[in-house]
Formats: structure tokens, sequence, C-alpha cells
């Protein structure tokens, strides 16, 4: 079997390799390098989410351990680290929402630990500013992270030793048939036949499959209700009372471990502040980084001290409609499977092997709810 898959970012390379393990002849194709996409700088926190959905709990659940399978696979230097993370709050409104979200992993059986402030400094993070803390510091053990460019280029440095051909600079602008596909067609003219595509294209997902006259709704940048605008801020070398090893969780901050003793930084209300359609997104990020990292020393204090901005990417995160992933073939369109979602560093390993055996004829069970066909009222 001969297969293409379309978009070379976390969840692209995953499926890829995982199609190439079991024997499938892989081509991965993207318009530009994966180590300058949303993949390579995402924030890279890996935790079981409950958002409500009992389907979508099961599939991010079982990606944590669909991470270790991978890290498992891969070499180089390690990208997988599963130090849980910390959450705490600074006003009483804070502490009860943070109680309730605890309360509801709880009952799930997610491990949740409560820690005051003077344990929380010895045993998880020394140095912490915690004079206004409300409520206990919650702490989940089973979360992890990954080190987003690492984990980007361990899986392509995998796909290359599993026979991957990997291409790149060259962007898929159709596909060669339509029911059934059978490969795409390069900016260049170039012809690649197979007998499945896979695209996991991201924000180009809707673009691509106009092309076949089928569509999964996203949310637009600007769109009311759904943050599709991300600022990641990366830090020079933070030289903070002790070393961060986990993921933080304060009140108007979140802290990231990087390598080289590096912090990749975010602040949901500032990505509030980015205004899409201006044209100047970047610019927008690089002012907007110094004020995320003004509030470094908020968290740790002394630790914002000879620190700049390393980097400031804004990124817009591929949301479907309904905030759930797609996963399954295309609707009348055959042998073209779709993959898109928010949270890819999150999914890509449990996706990477769903899709791997969906694409070889094997349904999962943790993919049915997830399915294109949801969307079938719009498309209509």
């Amino acid at each position: 079997m001969r297969a293409v898959v379309v978009g070379a970012g976390s969840i692209g390379g995953c499926v890829a390799l995982n199609l190439a393990e079991q024997g499938v002849s892989v081509i991965l194709v993207d318009g530009q390098d994966p180590g300058t996409g949303l993949s390579a700088h995402g924030f890279g926190w890996v935790n079981a989410v409950d958002n409500g959905s009992d389907a979508y709990f099961a599939l991010t659940a079982e990606s944590l351990d669909a991470h270790e399978r991978l890290a498992a696979r891969t070499e180089g230097e390690p990208w997988l680290f599963r130090r849980g993370n910390l959450h705490w709050a600074d006003t009483a409104a804070g502490a009860d929402r943070l109680a309730a979200v605890a309360a509801g992993y709880r009952e799930r059986n997610y491990p949740v630990e409560e820690f005051d402030a003077e344990r929380a400094s010895r045993e998880l993070q020394p140095g912490l500013a915690l004079d206004a803390l409300h409520g206990p510091l919650l702490y989940y053990p089973a979360d992890a992270h990954v080190i987003s460019d690492r984990f980007v280029a361990a899986v392509q440095a995998r796909c290359r030793r599993a026979g991957v051909e990997i291409r790149t600079g060259d962007p898929v602008a159709g596909f060669v048939g339509a029911d059934p596909v059978r490969g795409v067609v390069l900016a260049s003219g170039e012809r690649i036949e197979a007998d499945a595509v896979v695209t996991c294209a991201g924000r180009g997902t809707r673009e691509l499959l106009a092309r076949v006259g089928a569509d999964v709704p996203l949310v637009e940048p600007g769109d009311e209700g759904t943050l599709t605008l991300g600022l990641l801020v990366r830090t020079s070398a933070v030289r903070a009372p002790a070393p961060v090893e986990r993921v933080l969780h304060a009140p108007d901050l979140s802290i990231r471990p990087h390598s080289g003793g590096r912090l990749v930084l975010h602040c949901h209300d500032v990505d509030e502040e980015l205004v899409p359609g201006r044209g100047d997104l970047a610019e927008q990020g690089r002012s907007a980084a110094l004020r995320v990292l003004e509030r470094l020393d908020g968290v740790l204090p002394g630790a914002g001290t000879g620190v700049e901005v390393e980097s400031a990417y804004v990124g817009v995160r591929p949301m479907p409609a309904d905030g759930m992933s797609v996963l399954g073939w295309v609707p009348g369109v055959g042998s073209l499977y779709v993959v898109v979602t928010h949270s890819g560093l999150t999914l890509a390993p449990v996706l990477g092997e769903i899709v791997a055996r969906e694409v070889l004829g094997e349904p999962s069970p943790l993919a049915a709810a997830f399915r294109p066909e949801r969307f079938a009222a719009r498309l209509a």
C-alpha cells in the first residue's frame, strides 16, 4: 500500500510514522519546514482533558500512554517529561473554579493532589510567589509536557529511519481524482499517486477539502466565543531560584520548561488582545511578548532578571467548529482521510496510532465520536 500524508507537523509526522512501521510506503509532504510551524512552537502540555465529553477524556487519557510508547521508539535528546503540572489561584472565585475542575477529575479517577504553600515550595517549585494564594495548590502528577521542537525533530528522524520520504517546500495544491482520491498534485505540478491520502493540514484543511467539494468547518480568527490566536513566548535562559521542571499554571501566567534553562510562557488574556486581520500579527506578537515576560517575576521573583524574549510565535489554532477533534474518511470522497484538531501536541501520538489502523481497515472505538459526518447538516 502507498499513502500520502499531507502536513508534516506533530500529527502528520506521527501518522506517517505509524503507517510506515506497519509496512505502508509513505510520502509526507508539506509546504514548509515543520520546524518553523505551530507544532514546533506549541506549549506542549500533555494531559487528560475533562471538558464534559467522555469520548474526549478517553482519547486524551490514552494519548498520555501513547506518548510513552512513542518516546520509547525515538532517539536523541529526551522530549517527554512526565512531571505533572501545578495550578493555583489568587482569588476566592479562582480557587472555587479550580476546586470544581479538580472534583471533575477525581470523579474520573484521574489523580489530583493538594499542596499548601510551604510543601509546594519545598517539593515542587522553590521560590514561588504565593503570598496572595487562595485555597490549596492543585497538583496533577499524571500530566506531562513535551519540548515541542525536540518532539517534532525526533518524530521526523524516526520517520526517515522507517523509510518515510519527506518532501517539504512544495505545498499540495490539489488531489488526483475525487471519488476516490488517488494522490495529490503539488504546487510545482508534480503528481504523487497513492492508494490513500491522509490530510493533517491544520488550518489549511478547509482549502484542501474544498478542492473535492468537501468541508470541515473551523472556527475563524475573530469569531466570537472561541479563541484561535495564541502567542507562545520562548525566553532566554532563566536563573530561577531552582530550575522549573514541570508545567506551572499561575493565575496570570502559564510556564513550561524548555531546553537549556529556557522557558515557554503563555497568557490567555494576552491572546485576547491580539487583533486578527490587521496583517501585523508578528509585530503584535513581539510587542505582547514583552508584556508576557514582565509577569515572570510575579510568579518566580528574580527569575526575569537579565532574561530576554528569544522568540514570539503567534499561531492560529486549528479549531473545529464544535471544539472537538475530527477523525475519519471524508464523506463522499473515497480514499481521503481527514484529521484536524486543536491540542495537536497532546494528541499526536495517539492519533498517529488510530489513523494508521483505520487506513489499514481497522476502525478504532476511540475515534467513533469524532467522525466528520457529524457536520453533514452544515455541509448540506
